[in-house]
C-alpha cells in the first residue's frame, strides 16, 4: 500500500498534492493530519492509499501459496464489481485440485477476505490455467450424453452433486432440449441435478436429433491435479 507524506502552506494543499503524486482520488485515500501548521510552520498530511477488495485477494493469495510453498503468480483486476483471479505457474494444478475442489475453495476464503468490511459486495472468480474453461466444455458434453441416455431409456438420471457454478452449466446446454428437463435437488453439499426425460407422444417413439452422435460425446475428462489424500 502505498504512503506519502507532504508539507504545503494548509492542509487542504497538502492534500490535494499528496493525491495528485499518487495518482488516486480523495475517495480511495486514507488522509491523516500530521500537523495543522501556524504562522512559521507548515502543514503537514500523510495520505495512503486505502486497500481495495482487489488488493486484500491478491495479498491473500500471494500468502496463502508461500505457505503451502506453491510455485504460483496471481494476477487480479476489478471490472464492474467483479474481482477476477488468475492463477499460473508450475504448481497451479495443485491450486486446482481433484475437478476444482480446492480452487473452489480458496475462491470462497478469498471472497470472504476480499470482501471484510467493505459496505459494496465484489464478487470473486478465480480461474487458473483457463480450468473453468475446459470444466465448462466437459461438462455441456457431460449434459448431452446423459440427456441422450435419458431419453432413450425414459428413466430419470441422477448426477454426482456439484457446487452452484457447475448445476448452471448443465441448466443451460439443457434448458432448449426437447427430450428432457433438469431440476436440482437435495441440499448442500450433496445437491445434485436431475435429469428427466419429457412425456412422448407414443411409447415406442424414438428420440430424434440429438446433438450427440449414437455412441454420445468422447469420454468426460477431469482437469486439475489428480485425487490425494493428505
Amino acid at each position: 500500500m502505498r504512503s506519502i507524506e507532504i508539507k504545503a502552506s494548509s492542509v487542504e494543499k497538502a492534500t490535494e498534492e499528496g493525491l495528485s503524486q499518487l495518482g488516486i482520488s480523495k475517495e480511495n485515500a486514507e488522509v491523516e493530519v500530521v500537523s495543522e501548521g501556524g504562522l512559521f510552520s507548515k502543514a503537514v498530511v500523510r495520505i495512503s492509499e486505502k486497500e481495495r477488495p482487489g488488493d486484500r485477494a491478491r495479498e491473500f493469495l500471494k500468502t496463502l501459496f508461500e505457505k503451502m510453498r506453491l510455485n504460483c503468480e496471481v494476477g487480479c483486476e476489478s471490472e464492474d464489481g467483479v474481482i477476477k483471479v488468475s492463477i499460473t505457474g508450475p504448481d497451479s494444478g495443485i491450486a486446482i485440485g481433484y475437478r476444482g475442489e480446492v480452487l473452489d475453495a480458496i475462491q470462497y476464503l478469498t471472497l470472504l477476505i476480499a470482501n471484510e468490511g467493505e459496505d459494496k459486495f465484489e464478487k470473486v472468480v478465480i480461474n487458473a490455467e483457463n480450468y473453468r474453461e475446459k470444466r465448462e466444455k466437459t461438462l455441456e458434453g457431460l449434459a448431452k450424453k446423459l440427456a441422450y441416455k435419458a431419453g432413450k431409456s425414459g428413466k430419470p438420471i441422477e448426477l454426482e452433486p456439484m457446487n452452484p457454478f457447475e448445476r448452471r452449466i448443465i441448466h443451460t446446454a439443457l434448458q432448449d432440449n426437447p427430450y428432457v428437463t433438469t431440476s436440482s435437488e437435495g441440499v448442500e453439499p450433496r445437491r445434485h441435478i436431475v435429469i428427466t426425460p419429457k412425456e412422448r407422444a407414443g411409447k415406442d417413439a424414438p428420440v430424434k436429433d440429438f446433438s450427440v452422435k449414437r455412441n454420445g460425446p468422447p469420454k468426460v475428462k477431469s482437469f486439475g491435479y489428480k485425487k490425494r489424500r493428505f
